[in-house]
């Protein structure tokens, strides 16, 4: 029953959006993807998925429109910066009948297995070079972080207040993140984490940035190849400082994905069997967002430090739940596994604070 539902509202969305020729491509975590005709043109259609990590999605208009809206003005500012390295057509519908997106057909997904360390290096590159030039980019968004829709107020920063501000307070947060988990886990202390986790502070506490909006979810099946060009797809748009998202960049690819490779949520793209990639694609990526400015370089992998640090603290708190929600599991797996994890993330976060420490 449920499926012959599901097909009755895809047919409704199909008609509705005007295209023809589907032919389902895949499915990520909340939506359905189909590749259609309208107009003569290759486009990608996207529905939401009525289950998500184990539980029914509520319809919340709100949520969606911010969401949709976030990712036509990250397209249209990427474009702005790097023409054709986002989509370039992109439509959305949002009502409690059914909802879609509609936006250009971008290439092919990335095969990690397959590719060269030389051809990832040169992908690396690429995103690199258009997140830096999407910093630039005035985007015009009132307020920081995560976007939010209200009819009044349109698309905004679901934060207010100024980024020195925020970033300090941050900074103060992340430094008490660190101390929890070094009383939580006494063998976790180490004097060079410590040491450069207060670097890593201090210098972005001394950079006054504009906010830019910065994507928070590049990840490889977010990364799409014409020919030999990168096109960025689905992104999770917020108002941020840009390093850090850099450094998020970083930390993604250089330790999340292979420390979650097993986790039900990733366990189908093995990243595990494609570590070099995913490092050369990092290392690429810093190539390309720092130019060669060692200052930039520094500033990065500080915010990769903390980022991962973050990660580790995550870990912490998923531990101190009394029990973990179904979604939890799908993402990080049970309570032995996140254990195990959390020190094999410490010793990461031990092994780039010497990096760090020597890049100095």
């Amino acid at each position: 029953m449920i499926q012959q539902m599901n097909n009755e509202k895809r047919l409704k969305v199909f008609r509705h959006a005007g295209v023809s020729e589907p032919s389902f491509l895949g499915e990520g975590a909340w939506h359905e993807a189909w590749k259609v005709v309208k107009d003569g043109c290759e486009r990608v259609l996207r529905i939401p998925k009525e289950v998500a990590y184990g539980k029914r999605v509520t319809f919340d208009y709100n949520a969606l429109t911010a969401e949709y809206a976030a990712t036509k003005l990250y397209y249209q500012s990427v474009n702005q910066a790097v023409p054709g390295a986002a989509p370039d057509f992109y439509e959305f519908y949002v009502s409690p009948d059914f909802t879609y997106t509609l936006e250009s057909f971008g290439g092919d997904s990335l095969s990690l297995y397959t590719m060269t360390i030389e051809q990832a290096a040169y992908i690396g590159v690429q995103v690199g070079e258009i997140y830096r030039k999407t910093d630039q980019i005035e985007h015009g968004v009132e307020g920081l972080g995560y976007l939010i829709w209200r009819e009044d107020k349109k698309l905004h920063g679901s934060l207010s207040g100024d980024l020195h501000t925020f970033v300090r307070e941050e900074s103060d947060e992340q430094l008490a993140d660190y101390k929890v988990l070094c009383e939580a886990y006494p063998e976790i202390q180490d004097d060079v984490v410590a040491q450069m986790l207060h670097a890593a502070t201090e210098l972005r506490n001394k950079q006054v940035s504009v906010p830019s909006l910065v994507n928070q979810d590049a990840s490889p099946e977010n990364i799409l190849l014409k020919g030999n060009h990168v096109c960025l797809i689905d992104p999770y748009p917020i108002v941020y400082a840009p390093r850090g998202m850099a450094g998020n960049f970083m930390n993604l690819y250089e330790n999340y994905f292979l420390a979650l490779s097993q986790t039900e949520r990733y366990r189908k793209h093995q990243f595990d069997t494609c570590e070099e990639q995913l490092k050369a694609i990092a290392t690429g990526f810093l190539e390309g967002y720092c130019d060669g400015d060692e200052s930039i370089i520094r500033e990065v992998r500080g915010e990769q430090l903390l980022q991962l640090l973050e990660t580790v603290y995550l870990h912490h708190q998923l531990l101190s739940q009394e029990e973990l929600t179904r979604e939890d599991i799908i993402r990080y797996g049970d309570k032995q596994e996140i254990t195990t994890r959390l020190f094999e993330l410490n010793d990461s976060l031990k092994q780039l604070a010497r990096t760090c420490l020597t890049e100095r």
